[in-house]
Formats: C-alpha cells, structure tokens, sequence
C-alpha cells in the first residue's frame, strides 16, 4: 500500500503494568516462564483496564511506554508528537514543541541529548538552533520524544539510560516519553511512569482492519467492495478453525500481515500453513528490498528469501528441540554462523552480528526482545517455520516418536499435516503406528483386549471404535470410584485411629494408633492424587469420543467435591457410573457382561455408599467379567494411558487439516482406534 495513512487511522489504547509485572521480565529465564504460564500465544496476557493513550499522556509528565515488537511503540510516540504539533486541544492538553528522537541513530556513549535536539532544529533550517533549544530547555517548553531505548548498542545502553535520568531531572520543566521493549527495560529506570502498549483486542482489530482497507488508494475498490472485504475477512477470523490466525494479529505488524494476503486472495487462505508462509515470504521480500540501498549490498545477492526462510527454518527447529522460545545472541550467532558456513550459495562474508540486526530491524520474524535476546515475534512464525524444517528434511518418523504426546508441539503437527498437502495420509499412518506401539505397554494393552471382547461381536448402532472408546470411559469412571471407595475407607478408618489415639490412658496404645493414622493418612493422600491423574485421563478419552462424533462428556467436579466432602465426591462418581452403564445397556455397546447387576447395586444409594471399596470391587469384576488387576493402575500407567489418549486425539485433529484425506483412508484409520496391538 503506497498510500500513507494518517495517525489518526492508527490508534493503540495503553493499559497500565505494575511494578512487579515489569520487574518478572528481567531474564530470559523469567521471560520462559512468564510466557508458557500465560498460556497464550503472544508474550503475556493483559487483565488489566485500557486506558486511551493521549490520556495516559496528558496525566503523566514523565513516561515509558513498553510493549512488545511491533505494537505499536514508534507510533504511538509519533501520535502524541502529531497532537503536540497541531495543538490539538481535544487530544492533547499541554502546549508543547515535539521533538522526536531516534535512539538507535545516536550510537555515540556519550549521549548529548540537547545536541541533539539542537540538530533536529537544524536539519529543519531552524535559525540558531543551539540557542532556541537551551531556551526552550530551560523554559520547559518540550515534548521529548525518545524512541527505541532497547536499540542503543549493549554496550552503552547502561550510560544511555543514565544519560536520560540525569536530563530528565536537568530539564525537569519539559514533557518526556520514552519507548521500549518489555524485556530489555531496565527497572532502575526511576522517575518514569510505566505503561504498556495493549494487544489489540477484537473490536480493534476490526477496526484496524476497516481502516486498512478504508485508505487503500486503488480506484477499483469500492466503498461496497472494500466492506465486503472486511467482512469476508473478520466472518473468517472468528471461525472456531481459525483460533490460531486469530491469535496472530494481537500486534498492528501481524495484522497487516494478514490484510495484505488477504487483499490479494479475497479470503484468509483455508490452509493455515498457506497464509503463513505468504506472511513470511512478504516480510522476507520486504527485507531484502532494504538492502538494496546498503553499502555491502553484493554481499546480499545471493541470500535469497528461500534461504532466509531455511536459516530461520533451522532455528525454530533447534529452539523446539531444545524447548526454547528465547535465544541468547551467542549462541543465535553460533547456529547462524553454522547455517552461513554449511551452504555453499551463500557469501561467507556476511556479518553476523550484523546480520541477526538487520532481521531484528527489518523481517519482524526474528525479533529482539531485550538486549542480547531475540525470539520470533509470535509463537505461530516459529511453529510453522519448524514445521517446513520437518517437512523438507523429512523429519516426520523423529517428529511423532519424539514429541506426538507432548502439547507444545501440537502447532507444529497440525501445521505438518497442512504443508503435506494430499500426502498427509501418509503422516496419518505413521500417528496410527504409533499409537500401536504404544498399544503394547503390558496395562494398556489389557484393557483394551478386554474392551474388545466386550465390544466386537455387540449387535449397535454405533461404529467398533465408538463402542471401544466408550467402554475406556466406562473403565475410567469405575476405576474412580473405586479409588474414591479406597479414600473414603482411609478416611473413617483415620477418624477411628485419631479417636482412639484421643481416648486411650496409655501412652503406648495412643503412639501406637497415631503411627497407624499416619500411615492411613499418606495412603489416603496418595489414592485422592491418583483420582486427578485418573480423571485427566478420563477427560482424554471423552474429548475424544467428541471428537468421533459421540458426546458422552460429563462433569465431575472433582476437586471441589473433594475439598468440601469425600463421601458426596464418592456418590457424584457412582453417579457417574450409573449413567454411563445405563447408556451402554440401553444402546448394547457390550457383550457377555452384567451391566444390570452393576445398575441395580448403583441406583440402590444408600447401599452402595455402605458398599466397602473391596466390595464395589468385587460387584464390578463379577458383573462385567473383569480382571481387578486392570483397575490397579500406577503412575506410570496413567502416564502411559495419557500418551495414548493425547496421541489419538492429535490423529483426529491432523485428519481435520489434512488436504485431500479420502473418506475410505480415514475410515481405515479410525476402525484401527482403541483396538489392541496385532502381533
């Protein structure tokens, strides 16, 4: 888009961060944890109200406005300036000259900040411009505008910030605001108010992208058709599909990236994969246009997009492998270097160091977070670039036996099984095996013999593997209330022993019934630790009975019943219980099994909440013809149930990105699911 586009039409709202807040994000190590624990995808997650930021502004005479790449920092000092300017009295209440400085143009240590006010005046043909500065300094008739502390040379950035301190406090009449990086802030940074630049939120995405839109200059787009435009666009982007384009424009930077795809394809791209890459073939093509006017630009001839794109390819996928979002510049500089040294068409006269700013500046992939620290400007860059890393050095067998039960790399599969277009049948296979191998573990697969005998040969309605999953669930919820059975024996027993512990004249009898308590007591905990690994693995298997079309989700609630009464916990899952044999009794899921027995026992209350945990126990082996050994499940059985679980359900939501996936194919695929292992 040519066309420049007023200030106006970009517009920010701030929200205020605390002290401690700015203070978590001091390392690269807190920067980890702040990002993983926020469970989202951008840098962290803002609770707080929005203040508009020419508000925020006029309140504060001394200002540092944070935000992360690409918010939006540059323009918002740029708004305030432009308010200043035009004396804009709706917007901006104090009668200020603007001047705006770019930190990372003022390379020298020994920072002269009147200098350099007095050469911006200059550069304007201003007459005598030291003299009209030290006035207007010591008349406090300023805006200082200091943009992009976080790009001042490392080794000067200490001197730098003291250099504002001390200015600030020389000239303390005037207004200033600086900019920063959340990461690279310096907390010593005294006397400056803290705000941070908001990510968008939806009513502004809307309107970032109607004003987009709105300003494009080509004569053939109507107002009508410009509507339809964004329309189409936002329809899309609230799609249940689209959650993760969705997440990618928090920042006005990736928001335009997605206008601009959109504009030339009418839609967002229903291959996610697909969008993406455009989004980064745009960016990379813009950087190599930037280095056109540079010096050394032969240099750059041959560093084509493509091996751009393969150099940050290679550093997504060592920074998943070794489970890092943020990279120190050492060791960036080490992998580019290793990359520049390993590729026979690339010069070997490329800086590095140089080289790792010119994409912090320019790609707005590969950013710089704080000094000496970079990442990719959103987690779905790194996970699609990882995921082309896999794809074209075919990677897929390490990618699913390493990492198919592990959450943080469920982006990189789904975005796999898009980039393989027709061929992700082929990736849906080799998930299949895997879930067989994992079929083998000795508990797993006796329970899932078991199923199958219940299971294969019953007269219903419903599919083999829907019959299958369902009976899991069925397992699951019998062996909570068992386990919660075992608790809830521990429990009276433990009020008996600590009674009688009370009770007893002798001092030998009460420290023999306290040991007994104590040992009660550690059993007790370890059964009700074992009911939420068990009811994790529960929810597993439900999500996935949705997942093949069969809601059999039921709330448990858990913990809340835990805390408040273990007995009402136990009834809630015999309930449960109750529930889902009746279900399956009624639609014949199972064969050569008692299910009215075990009903008749569950709907008589008062009886089973009398019923023993070794007599619930007994009632269920014999009504469905079960061994006791499969409800006895360690920790890493559960563990090994939650890998298998995790890994059919990442199958099913890679066959809903897989292009081309015939209906038969992935039939195949599913009358395989929950069967045991064919040796």
């Amino acid at each position: 888009m040519s066309q420049s586009i007023s200030f106006d039409d970009i517009y920010t709202n701030v929200k205020m961060m605390d002290a401690e807040t700015v203070k978590i994000l001091e390392s690269i190590e807190r920067l980890e944890k702040v990002y993983r624990e926020a469970h989202q995808r951008y840098l962290w997650q803002q609770t707080e109200a929005k203040q508009k930021g020419i508000a925020v502004e006029n309140t504060e005479q001394y200002l540092c406005v944070l935000g992360g790449p690409g918010i939006g920092k540059t323009t918002y000092l740029r708004k305030v300036g432009l308010a200043a300017l035009l004396r804009n009295v709706e917007s901006y209440d104090h009668e200020k000259i603007p001047v705006f400085l770019d930190l990372k143009r003022l390379r020298d240590p020994d920072l002269d900040l009147k200098k350099s006010i007095a050469e911006e005046f200059e550069i304007c043909g201003f007459p005598k411009p030291e003299q009209f500065t030290d006035h207007a300094l010591k008349s406090g008739d300023f805006l200082i505008l200091l943009d992009g502390l976080d790009e001042v040379l490392s080794g000067s950035f200490n001197q730098v910030v003291q250099s504002i301190i001390d200015f600030s406090d020389r000239y303390s009449n005037n207004r200033f605001i600086t900019s920063c990086r959340i990461a690279a802030y310096p907390t010593y940074f005294t006397g400056f108010k803290t705000v941070a630049i908001a990510e968008l939120d939806d009513d502004q995405i809307f309107e970032f992208i109607k004003k987009w839109f709105d300003a494009d200059p080509n004569p053939q787009l109507t107002r009508e058709k410009k509507a339809e435009y964004v329309n189409t666009i936002w329809e899309q982007l609230k799609e249940p599909d689209f959650i993760y384009t969705k997440e990618l424009p928090q920042t006005p930077l990736l928001l335009a990236f997605i206008c601009l795809v959109c504009r030339q394809g009418k839609t967002i791209i229903d291959n996610q994969a697909k969008l993406y890459s455009k989004a980064l073939d745009f960016s990379l093509k813009d950087w190599a246009n930037s280095k056109l006017m540079d010096e050394n630009w032969e240099i750059y001839q041959d560093f084509s997009a493509d091996i751009k794109k393969d150099m940050l390819a290679s550093i997504a996928y060592v920074g998943f492998e070794e489970d890092k979002l943020f990279f120190e510049k050492d060791e960036l500089a080490e992998q580019i270097t290793a990359f520049l040294t390993n590729n026979l068409n690339v010069s070997k006269h490329l800086d590095v160091n140089k080289l790792m700013e010119e994409i912090a500046v320019q790609s707005g992939i590969l950013v710089k977070q704080a000094t000496d620290i970079y990442s990719f400007s959103h987690l779905t860059l790194q996970e699609h670039l990882c995921a082309e890393y896999i794809r074209n050095w075919s990677y897929e067998d390490q990618l699913i036996q390493n990492h198919a039960a592990d959450k943080h790399w469920r982006g990189v599969f789904l975005l796999v099984t898009e980039l393989k277009g027709h061929s992700a049948i082929e990736f849906l296979q080799q998930l299949e095996e895997q879930t067989q191998a994992l079929s083998e573990y000795p508990k797993l697969s006796g329970l899932l013999a078991w199923v199958e005998s219940k299971t294969s040969t019953a007269i219903s309605d419903f599919s083999g593997e829907i019959r299958r999953v369902f009976t899991l669930i069925l397992i699951f919820d019998l062996t909570i209330a068992l386990t919660l059975a075992l608790a809830l024996d521990l429990d009276l027993a433990l009020a008996l022993d600590v009674a009688l512990a009370r009770d007893r004249d002798r001092e030998r009898f009460a420290s023999s019934a306290s040991v007994i308590a104590s040992l009660r007591e550690s059993e007790r905990a370890k059964a009700i630790a074992t009911i939420g690994d068990l009811a994790s693995v529960r929810a597993l298997a439900s999500n996935l009975s949705s997942g093949l079309n069969l809601d059999v989700a039921l709330d448990h609630a858990l913990d809340d019943t835990l805390a408040s009464d273990l007995a009402l916990a136990s009834a809630f899952a015999r309930g449960n219980v109750l529930a889902m044999a009746q279900f399956a009794l009624d639609k014949k899921l199972m064969v050569d099994v008692e299910l009215q027995t075990l009903i008749s026992c569950l709907k008589n209350s008062s009886h089973a909440l009398k019923t023993s945990s070794k007599g619930l126990t007994s009632i269920v082996s014999s009504s469905l013809n079960i061994s006791q050994e499969l409800f006895d499940l360690s920790k890493d059985d559960l563990q090994m149930l939650t890998n298998y679980f995790s890994t059919c359900q990442l199958m099913i939501d890679c066959s809903k990105q897989a292009s081309g996936l015939s209906v038969n194919d992935w039939n195949a695929i599913r009358q395989q699911m929950f069967l045991p292992p064919q040796f």
